[in-house]
Protein backbone atom coordinates (compact mmCIF):
# COMPACT_ATOMS: atom_id res chain seq x y z
CA UNK A 1 0.00 0.00 0.00
CA UNK A 2 1.87 3.04 -1.57
CA UNK A 3 0.66 5.41 1.59
CA UNK A 4 1.37 3.43 4.50
CA UNK A 5 3.97 4.16 6.49
CA UNK A 6 5.88 1.71 8.16
CA UNK A 7 4.64 0.31 11.29
CA UNK A 8 7.07 -0.30 14.42
CA UNK A 9 9.80 2.20 13.59
CA UNK A 10 11.06 4.31 16.68
CA UNK A 11 9.81 7.60 14.39
CA UNK A 12 6.81 6.39 13.35
CA UNK A 13 3.46 9.25 14.18
CA UNK A 14 1.44 8.45 11.74
CA UNK A 15 0.32 11.25 9.41
CA UNK A 16 -3.39 12.03 9.39
CA UNK A 17 -5.29 9.41 8.06
CA UNK A 18 -2.75 6.82 8.23
CA UNK A 19 -3.64 3.48 9.85
CA UNK A 20 -1.67 3.01 12.73
CA UNK A 21 -1.36 -0.65 13.18
CA UNK A 22 0.40 -2.01 16.51
CA UNK A 23 3.33 -4.67 15.19
CA UNK A 24 6.00 -6.36 17.27
CA UNK A 25 7.89 -7.90 15.04
CA UNK A 26 10.99 -6.96 13.30
CA UNK A 27 11.02 -4.29 9.84
CA UNK A 28 11.78 -6.53 6.61
CA UNK A 29 13.78 -5.36 4.24
CA UNK A 30 12.00 -2.14 2.64
CA UNK A 31 9.32 -2.74 4.97
CA UNK A 32 7.31 -4.11 2.19
CA UNK A 33 4.09 -5.77 3.20
CA UNK A 34 4.16 -8.44 1.47
CA UNK A 35 8.58 -10.03 2.27
CA UNK A 36 10.23 -11.22 0.21
CA UNK A 37 8.54 -14.90 -0.10
CA UNK A 38 5.79 -15.73 -1.68
CA UNK A 39 2.72 -17.43 -0.14
CA UNK A 40 3.60 -16.25 3.35
CA UNK A 41 2.48 -13.46 6.39
CA UNK A 42 5.21 -11.04 5.05
CA UNK A 43 6.99 -8.28 7.39
CA UNK A 44 3.49 -6.90 8.61
CA UNK A 45 1.94 -9.22 11.45
CA UNK A 46 -1.24 -8.46 10.02
CA UNK A 47 -0.90 -8.58 6.31
CA UNK A 48 -0.51 -11.31 4.28
CA UNK A 49 0.24 -12.24 0.31
CA UNK A 50 -0.91 -15.51 -0.91
CA UNK A 51 -0.45 -16.44 -4.31
CA UNK A 52 -2.14 -19.20 -4.24
CA UNK A 53 -5.62 -17.52 -4.04
CA UNK A 54 -5.54 -16.66 -7.19
CA UNK A 55 -4.15 -12.83 -6.56
CA UNK A 56 -1.09 -11.74 -9.04
CA UNK A 57 1.94 -11.55 -7.16
CA UNK A 58 2.82 -8.76 -5.16
CA UNK A 59 -1.00 -7.90 -3.76
CA UNK A 60 -2.01 -7.80 -0.14
CA UNK A 61 -4.75 -11.23 0.25
CA UNK A 62 -5.62 -11.43 3.86
CA UNK A 63 -5.77 -8.50 6.54
CA UNK A 64 -6.19 -9.96 10.21
CA UNK A 65 -6.21 -7.51 12.51
CA UNK A 66 -7.91 -8.27 15.49
CA UNK A 67 -8.21 -7.40 19.26
CA UNK A 68 -6.12 -3.85 19.10
CA UNK A 69 -6.16 -2.17 22.27
CA UNK A 70 -5.85 0.99 20.75
CA UNK A 71 -8.08 0.56 17.84
CA UNK A 72 -7.05 0.46 14.11
CA UNK A 73 -6.50 4.11 14.01
CA UNK A 74 -4.92 4.36 17.63
CA UNK A 75 -7.41 5.64 18.88
CA UNK A 76 -10.64 4.26 21.28
CA UNK A 77 -13.34 4.05 18.94
CA UNK A 78 -12.78 3.56 14.95
CA UNK A 79 -15.59 3.37 12.17
CA UNK A 80 -14.00 0.37 9.28
CA UNK A 81 -11.76 2.61 7.52
CA UNK A 82 -12.63 2.96 3.43
CA UNK A 83 -8.87 3.26 2.63
CA UNK A 84 -8.59 -0.32 2.80
CA UNK A 85 -10.44 -0.20 -0.31
CA UNK A 86 -7.02 0.52 -1.91
CA UNK A 87 -6.43 -3.55 -1.27
CA UNK A 88 -8.38 -4.97 -3.91
CA UNK A 89 -7.21 -8.19 -4.13
CA UNK A 90 -8.30 -8.84 -0.82
CA UNK A 91 -9.66 -12.54 -0.01
CA UNK A 92 -9.91 -12.19 3.97
CA UNK A 93 -11.15 -9.00 5.45
CA UNK A 94 -10.72 -10.12 9.65
CA UNK A 95 -10.90 -6.86 11.91
CA UNK A 96 -12.98 -8.53 14.84
CA UNK A 97 -12.10 -7.19 18.23
CA UNK A 98 -11.32 -3.70 17.14
CA UNK A 99 -13.60 -0.88 19.19
CA UNK A 100 -15.38 -0.49 15.61
CA UNK A 101 -18.37 1.83 15.28
CA UNK A 102 -21.14 2.68 12.93
CA UNK A 103 -22.94 0.69 10.25
CA UNK A 104 -21.28 -2.37 7.74
CA UNK A 105 -19.94 -0.23 5.06
CA UNK A 106 -21.94 -0.41 1.62
CA UNK A 107 -18.90 -0.18 -0.16
CA UNK A 108 -17.10 -3.48 0.99
CA UNK A 109 -18.44 -5.76 -2.39
CA UNK A 110 -16.99 -3.36 -4.71
CA UNK A 111 -14.06 -3.24 -3.27
CA UNK A 112 -13.23 -6.97 -2.23
CA UNK A 113 -14.90 -8.77 -5.16
CA UNK A 114 -13.10 -11.86 -4.82
CA UNK A 115 -13.47 -11.49 -0.71
CA UNK A 116 -13.63 -15.30 1.11
CA UNK A 117 -14.14 -14.47 4.43
CA UNK A 118 -15.23 -11.33 5.75
CA UNK A 119 -15.35 -11.65 9.76
CA UNK A 120 -16.11 -8.27 11.33
CA UNK A 121 -17.28 -9.80 14.83
CA UNK A 122 -16.84 -8.52 18.53
CA UNK A 123 -17.38 -5.39 17.35
CA UNK A 124 -19.61 -2.39 18.22
CA UNK A 125 -21.38 -2.44 14.64
CA UNK A 126 -24.91 -1.17 14.38
CA UNK A 127 -27.48 -0.72 11.76
CA UNK A 128 -28.71 -3.71 9.87
CA UNK A 129 -27.37 -6.80 7.94
CA UNK A 130 -26.33 -5.62 4.45
CA UNK A 131 -28.90 -6.97 1.57
CA UNK A 132 -25.87 -7.13 -0.72
CA UNK A 133 -24.47 -10.41 0.59
CA UNK A 134 -25.09 -11.79 -2.73
CA UNK A 135 -22.58 -10.17 -4.22
CA UNK A 136 -19.65 -11.63 -2.70
CA UNK A 137 -19.93 -14.84 -4.74
CA UNK A 138 -16.59 -16.37 -3.25
CA UNK A 139 -16.87 -15.88 0.47
CA UNK A 140 -17.27 -19.13 2.65
CA UNK A 141 -17.67 -17.74 5.79
CA UNK A 142 -19.95 -14.08 6.90
CA UNK A 143 -19.38 -13.69 10.63
CA UNK A 144 -21.04 -10.67 12.41
CA UNK A 145 -21.41 -12.19 15.59
CA UNK A 146 -21.36 -9.93 19.35
CA UNK A 147 -22.15 -6.71 17.49
CA UNK A 148 -24.99 -4.70 17.99
CA UNK A 149 -27.24 -5.55 14.56
CA UNK A 150 -30.23 -4.63 14.43
CA UNK A 151 -33.63 -5.67 11.96
CA UNK A 152 -34.76 -8.87 10.03
CA UNK A 153 -32.59 -10.68 8.70
CA UNK A 154 -32.25 -9.86 4.87
CA UNK A 155 -32.69 -12.42 2.02
CA UNK A 156 -29.69 -12.67 0.08
CA UNK A 157 -27.49 -15.83 2.08
CA UNK A 158 -28.89 -18.68 -0.12
CA UNK A 159 -27.51 -17.17 -3.36
CA UNK A 160 -24.07 -16.57 -2.04
CA UNK A 161 -22.58 -19.30 -4.32
CA UNK A 162 -20.08 -20.62 -1.91
CA UNK A 163 -21.12 -19.53 1.29
CA UNK A 164 -20.49 -22.16 4.16
CA UNK A 165 -20.91 -20.55 7.47
CA UNK A 166 -22.62 -17.86 8.61
CA UNK A 167 -22.51 -16.49 12.21
CA UNK A 168 -25.37 -13.84 13.45
CA UNK A 169 -25.60 -14.41 17.54
CA UNK A 170 -25.79 -12.32 20.24
CA UNK A 171 -26.64 -8.97 18.32
CA UNK A 172 -30.43 -7.41 18.23
CA UNK A 173 -31.99 -9.00 15.67
CA UNK A 174 -36.05 -9.41 15.14
CA UNK A 175 -38.47 -10.49 12.93
CA UNK A 176 -39.01 -13.76 10.97
CA UNK A 177 -36.02 -15.61 9.70
CA UNK A 178 -35.86 -15.02 5.63
CA UNK A 179 -37.69 -17.30 3.07
CA UNK A 180 -34.49 -18.19 1.31
CA UNK A 181 -33.88 -20.09 4.37
CA UNK A 182 -35.97 -22.67 3.32
CA UNK A 183 -34.05 -25.87 2.09
CA UNK A 184 -31.42 -23.97 2.36
CA UNK A 185 -28.23 -26.42 3.32
CA UNK A 186 -25.46 -24.66 5.47
CA UNK A 187 -22.17 -26.26 7.19
CA UNK A 188 -22.62 -23.12 10.35
CA UNK A 189 -25.78 -20.89 11.02
CA UNK A 190 -25.53 -19.63 14.53
CA UNK A 191 -28.14 -17.07 15.44
CA UNK A 192 -28.30 -17.90 19.36
CA UNK A 193 -28.94 -15.41 21.88
CA UNK A 194 -30.94 -12.99 19.64
CA UNK A 195 -34.15 -13.36 21.65
CA UNK A 196 -36.46 -11.63 18.85
CA UNK A 197 -35.95 -13.79 15.84
CA UNK A 198 -39.37 -15.93 15.75
CA UNK A 199 -41.24 -17.93 13.10
CA UNK A 200 -39.84 -21.62 11.73
CA UNK A 201 -36.34 -22.69 10.73
CA UNK A 202 -36.49 -23.90 7.72
CA UNK A 203 -32.86 -24.18 6.85
CA UNK A 204 -31.03 -27.99 6.68
CA UNK A 205 -27.82 -28.54 8.38
CA UNK A 206 -25.11 -30.00 5.84
CA UNK A 207 -24.02 -33.25 6.51
CA UNK A 208 -20.65 -32.90 6.32
CA UNK A 209 -18.19 -29.52 7.81
CA UNK A 210 -14.71 -29.16 7.61
CA UNK A 211 -14.83 -25.93 10.19
CA UNK A 212 -14.59 -25.58 14.33
CA UNK A 213 -18.14 -24.37 14.28
CA UNK A 214 -20.85 -26.56 12.59
CA UNK A 215 -24.69 -27.18 13.04
CA UNK A 216 -27.40 -24.78 13.48
CA UNK A 217 -28.07 -22.68 17.24
CA UNK A 218 -30.99 -20.77 17.72
CA UNK A 219 -30.42 -21.35 21.31
CA UNK A 220 -32.24 -18.42 23.03
CA UNK A 221 -34.66 -17.18 20.13
CA UNK A 222 -37.93 -17.47 19.49
CA UNK A 223 -37.27 -19.46 16.56
CA UNK A 224 -39.66 -22.25 16.46
CA UNK A 225 -42.19 -19.64 17.74
CA UNK A 226 -45.21 -17.37 16.09
CA UNK A 227 -43.83 -14.17 15.61
CA UNK A 228 -45.52 -11.01 17.23
CA UNK A 229 -47.75 -8.50 15.62
CA UNK A 230 -44.66 -5.90 16.65
CA UNK A 231 -42.09 -7.87 15.05
CA UNK A 232 -40.53 -6.01 12.02
CA UNK A 233 -41.83 -7.35 8.32
CA UNK A 234 -39.48 -5.99 6.14
CA UNK A 235 -35.25 -5.99 6.28
CA UNK A 236 -33.50 -3.01 5.30
CA UNK A 237 -32.55 -2.70 1.41
CA UNK A 238 -28.96 -1.53 1.03
CA UNK A 239 -27.43 -1.18 -2.04
CA UNK A 240 -23.83 -1.39 -2.94
CA UNK A 241 -22.07 1.97 -2.58
CA UNK A 242 -20.41 2.89 -6.09
CA UNK A 243 -17.04 3.92 -6.00
CA UNK A 244 -15.83 7.45 -7.65
CA UNK A 245 -12.26 8.23 -9.23
CA UNK A 246 -9.98 9.59 -6.71
CA UNK A 247 -6.58 10.75 -7.74
CA UNK A 248 -3.92 11.56 -4.85
CA UNK A 249 -0.32 11.14 -4.56
CA UNK A 250 1.64 8.00 -3.58
CA UNK A 251 4.61 8.79 -0.60
CA UNK A 252 7.41 9.42 -3.50
CA UNK A 253 5.06 12.27 -5.11
CA UNK A 254 3.89 10.16 -8.17
CA UNK A 255 -0.03 11.12 -8.55
CA UNK A 256 -2.32 7.63 -8.61
CA UNK A 257 -5.74 7.53 -9.45
CA UNK A 258 -8.28 4.82 -8.40
CA UNK A 259 -11.97 4.21 -7.84
CA UNK A 260 -12.14 4.18 -4.05
CA UNK A 261 -15.66 4.80 -1.60
CA UNK A 262 -16.00 8.60 -1.67
CA UNK A 263 -15.36 8.76 2.00
CA UNK A 264 -11.57 7.43 1.47
CA UNK A 265 -10.64 10.40 -1.27
CA UNK A 266 -10.10 13.17 1.38
CA UNK A 267 -8.33 10.95 3.45
CA UNK A 268 -5.58 9.74 0.95
CA UNK A 269 -5.18 13.45 -0.26
CA UNK A 270 -4.18 14.64 3.00
CA UNK A 271 -1.23 11.75 3.59
CA UNK A 272 0.84 13.34 1.31
CA UNK A 273 -0.23 16.42 -0.24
Amino acid sequence: MSTWTCPGEPEHQGPPGDLVIQWDGQIGQACDPCGSELDSWGNWAELACFGDTGAPPGYVTNIHITDLITGIRGGPQTEIPPEFCLLSQLRELDLDGNHLLGKIPDWIPACFPYLDELDLSYNKLSGSIPSWMDQLPFAEEFKLEHNLLTGRIPEGFSKMESIRVIRLEHNQLAGRLPDDFSGFEIEALWLHENPDLCGPMEAIPASRCKFSECGINTKNTGIGRECPADAPQEAEITPVEELVPCTFKTKYGRPMTMDLPAGACPILQNVYP
